[in-house]
């Protein structure tokens, strides 16, 4: 349930989100080396 939540958290904030990220190539790197094998 925990992971549902924050989901739909996630799916809420993206649907207010209106700015691009900067160095998203860069966020993207680090998060599938922390995340190796989920992204």
């Amino acid at each position: 349930s925990l992971l549902k939540m924050l989901y739909l958290a996630t799916m809420d904030i993206t649907k207010k989100w209106t700015m691009r990220t900067k160095n998203w190539a860069q966020i993207l790197g680090q998060l599938s080396i922390y995340f190796e094998g989920r992204i």
